[in-house]
């Protein structure tokens, strides 16, 4: 299971694509319509996040090169979406509560 210090890494990998890449989200390719519908979804983006999070630790932690070697994933794919989820529900909050009230 992920440590916090690994959600914040996943956390860090979906707020940056969500938010600095924009090239995934271009007409131009075929599959930029899919990229922009992911990307608009902090708990589709912090999915694959946390699988990807999960593959660039892999030195850290060690290789597990089985079928239950895949299982733990999962489990970070799973704990970063919610993760970054709740993240960006959280901030979102902040920032409105930070706007001056509407006259």
């Amino acid at each position: 299971m992920p440590s916090f210090v690994d959600l914040l890494f996943a956390y860090g990998i979906a707020f940056g694509l969500m938010n600095k890449v924009e090239a995934l989200r271009s007409p131009r390719w075929p599959l930029g319509g899919f990229f922009d519908a992911m990307l608009s979804c902090s708990y589709c983006t912090g999915f694959n996040a946390g699988w990807l999070a999960w593959a660039l630790s892999r030195p850290f932690y060690g290789f597990d090169v089985s079928a239950a070697g895949l299982a733990p994933a999962l489990a970070w794919a799973f704990a970063s979406s919610a993760f970054c989820f709740v993240v960006d529900v959280v901030s979102q909050a902040a920032e409105r509560a930070a706007l001056p009230p509407e006259k």
